[in-house]
């Protein structure tokens, strides 16, 4: 390599030295070693023994540093060029210190060693290079060569001198030292480098170079560069490069380049252009990064920017925007647009019982299924959770929105097997259209989303068009949640209370409380239009735990009063049964109306208990223990048995309405409530007959030995003034 592009390297390396830190030092002292040996060194010098101003005059006169060394190792003179070495003005200043001193600390050992050996006569002169510890602190690099003469000095006359001569190669060393550390960072550094002359003919390359681009050296040397040059295709991006390179002296960019495999990656080039003393161009040099880690990062976090990470559909944003536009093309071409809302039934279930992994999968599977009823043309997107998003591609006719939604929910409707465990679930789809449902992406969504939630109030597992009575329907919900959520602090609620009478004799036995909400305009609201709507929203707890106090309060206020009731019976909600401070909520209210916990009785449906059973056993345990009777509601509309309720500390077992209607025309529903009857009470549990409006209904229940009876038959829900005026509460008979 000549000399001109030995020198481009160092200085490519120079500034990349600054940028990288990791390349290990060199050792100066090797370096300073072989450099040494290459330089041109003074030729050993005797120094006449001569008395007189001859010694001093050569000495002062030398261009270099000269002292002269006794046997001891001092000084016992110096030139002032030695003392500038030293960083002091005078050569006398140095008279007689010791040679040590002025060493640095580890070339030391290796100087002293020189002079051991002249003293052992094994050598006549000693040469060495080592540094010089100067005044101010730093160090500087000397080649020394020294000789043996006699001393003239009166009285010593014939002992031996040293007389040293020290050469500056400080500069030298350190362009040395820069120069090897140059090469090897052009060596090492994990950017590929290559330098062209002036027609881009590539003059050196480094190892990167290879190994990004799986070139050897001796391929490319010689060759123009491709990747300086370009293809064809980026001929603007070359000619604004070169222009760049003329007036700057410098481009960057990024572009393609082919390995010699053949295959292309992307890559970040930085160009500079080297001058010659005319201010000509005379080489290029390209410094090149493998941009294909970071392009597939830049793609994936693209892709995650607009797709769903679990499924890899289209999210949310992303489905916004592909409706959008549909939606505008549809418009200029005067087409229709469908769109399906998809929510996945009994999905929360699944999670909750399997956990979060199979859930997953779940949603994988089903995405799946999903995506194989679609056209390619289609857009299928997770909305979010267990909600999927489907835009029909095209003006499909309402047969075929209706044939596709049914497709849809058969796949779903197929069992999955997940973890080795078989599950079954359902789909519920609402639909809507553009331009019929809405004018945007934000309206049909809006509305085919009503329609869901329609298909799920209608039984779940099924396809709802959207209709504008929806939308109504809809809003009414809306402001009846609104209205809900301020019921509570502006006391628009009150309880009613339903009589519970033994079935033997017709005596008051119990009452159930039984909330109402008074709306300021809009009335009586019935429990049909706002119980479902509190669980929904989660508005039934704090709502709830207002209807225990109050009905505990009510309770003690009858007993003040002598009224015997038996016990107040109040429902509690399956978010109340799982809320966490159930119990807190219940040791309050009594503690705050001073009822007797033996008068209050807790009615829990079966599906709450059956949500989580060994979760339900705990509580009903804890619950007991604070003296109160619990019931369970509406048996026989859940999963349980009678034969699984033993685990459970309960009291009384109400048997659901639905069956009740039945009796005693209907077989089924009148075997089915005796053989309740009869092993509730094996079990050692009162039954309590809800729903009974019929006088042969109660002569059924009394015949198979019912313990007690609710219904419009004896009495109504109603408030408690009411029921003070037309029962007495300490036995008397219900009124017919």
């Amino acid at each position: 390599m000549d000399m001109t592009l030995r020198a481009l390297q160092r200085r490519l390396s120079y500034v990349a030295v600054a940028a990288q830190s990791r390349y290990r030092r060199l050792s100066p002292q090797r370096l300073a070693q072989r450099t040494l040996r290459s330089s041109v060194q003074p030729p050993p010098v005797s120094l006449p023994a001569q008395p007189g101003g001859g010694v001093d005059y050569l000495m002062q006169q030398s261009l270099i540093g000269v002292y002269l060394l006794d046997g001891s190792g001092h000084i016992v003179q110096a030139n002032d060029k030695m003392a500038q070495m030293l960083g002091l003005n005078h050569g006398d200043a140095l008279q007689g210190m010791a040679l040590h001193e002025l060493i640095a600390a580890d070339d030391l050992a290796a100087v002293e060693h020189q002079h051991h050996q002249r003293l052992l006569k094994q050598q006549q002169q000693v040469s060495y290079s080592c540094r010089l510890q100067r005044q101010d602190g730093s160090q500087r690099w000397v080649q020394v060569q020294g000789s043996v003469c006699e001393d003239w000095r009166p009285g010593l006359e014939g002992a031996t001198l040293l007389v040293e001569m020290l050469l500056d190669v400080n500069r030298q060393v350190q362009s040395e030292w820069q120069s090897r550390l140059a090469d090897r960072v052009f060596e090492s550094t994990s950017e590929g480098i290559l330098i062209t002359d002036q027609e881009f003919r590539i003059l050196a390359v480094n190892p990167a170079f290879t190994r990004i681009t799986g070139y050897r050296v001796e391929e490319a040397m010689g060759k123009r560069s491709r990747m300086l040059t370009g293809p064809a295709a980026q001929a603007e991006i070359n000619r604004g490069m070169l222009q760049r390179l003329a007036a700057d002296g410098h481009w960057q960019g990024e572009m393609r380049d082919r390995r010699k495999d053949g295959n292309w990656y992307p890559a970040w080039l930085a160009i500079s252009a080297i001058r010659d003393p005319e201010h000509g161009i005379s080489h290029y040099v390209g410094v090149f990064t493998d941009n294909t880690i970071r392009k597939e990062a830049e793609t994936k976090l693209a892709f995650l920017a607009d797709h769903d990470s679990l499924t890899g559909l289209q999210n949310r944003s992303s489905l916004m925007r592909s409706l959008s536009e549909q939606i505008a093309q549809a418009r200029e071409r005067g087409e229709r647009l469908g769109v399906f809302f998809i929510d996945l039934d009994r999905f929360k279930t699944v999670n909750d019982t399997l956990g979060h992994h199979a859930g997953d999968q779940l949603l994988v599977a089903a995405a799946e299924r999903l995506r194989q009823q679609l056209r390619p043309t289609d857009v299928l997107a997770r909305f979010g959770g267990d909600e999927f998003v489907v835009v029909l591609h095209g003006s499909p006719p309402q047969e075929m929105i209706a044939t596709l939604a049914q497709r849809l929910i058969n796949s779903i409707a197929q069992p999955f097997v997940i973890d080795g465990h078989e599950m079954f679930i359902s789909a519920s789809i609402g639909s809507a259209a553009f331009p019929e449902h809405g004018d945007d992406a934000v309206s049909i969504l809006k509305n085919a989303d009503i329609a869901m939630y329609r298909a799920k109030d209608g039984g779940k597992n099924a396809f709802q068009l959207f209709n504008q009575e929806m939308s109504q329907h809809a809003l009414e919900q809306m402001l009846l949640e609104n209205s809900l959520r301020h019921a509570v602090e502006r006391k628009e609620f009150e309880l009613f209370y339903q009589p519970q009478f033994a079935a033997n004799d017709g005596t008051v036995c119990g009452v159930e409380a039984l909330v109402r909400w008074r709306h300021p305009t809009r009335g009586l609201v019935a429990p049909g239009m706002f119980i479902t709507l509190a669980e929904q929203t989660g508005l039934i707890v704090p709502l709830g735990a207002w209807v225990l106090r109050e009905a505990c309060r009510q309770g003690k206020m009858w007993l003040d009063r002598g009224y015997h009731f038996g016990r107040i019976a109040v429902n509690l909600s399956p978010r109340q049964f799982s809320a966490g401070d159930l119990l807190r909520t219940i040791d309050d209210a009594l503690a705050e109306s001073g009822l007797p916990s033996t008068m209050l009785e807790l009615e829990i449906t079966e599906g709450a208990i059956m949500q989580n059973p060994q979760d339900a056993a705990v509580l009903l345990k804890r619950m007991r223990r604070l003296g109160v009777s619990i019931s369970v509601d509406d048996f026989g509309t859940g999963y349980s048995s009678l034969a699984s309720l033993k685990q459970y500390p309960l009291d009384t077992l109400k048997i659901d309405r639905s069956f009740i209607q039945g009796i005693p025309h209907d077989g089924h529903d009148t075997a089915l409530t005796e053989a309740i009857i009869a092993i509730a009470h094996k079990l050692q549990l009162r039954v309590v007959a809800e729903g009974v409006e019929l006088p042969e209904q109660q002569r059924f229940l009394q015949e198979v030995g019912c313990d007690v009876v609710q219904g419009y038959l004896h009495a109504q829900a109603l408030p408690a003034s009411e029921i003070e005026s037309r029962w007495y509460l300490g036995g008397n008979q219900a009124e017919s």
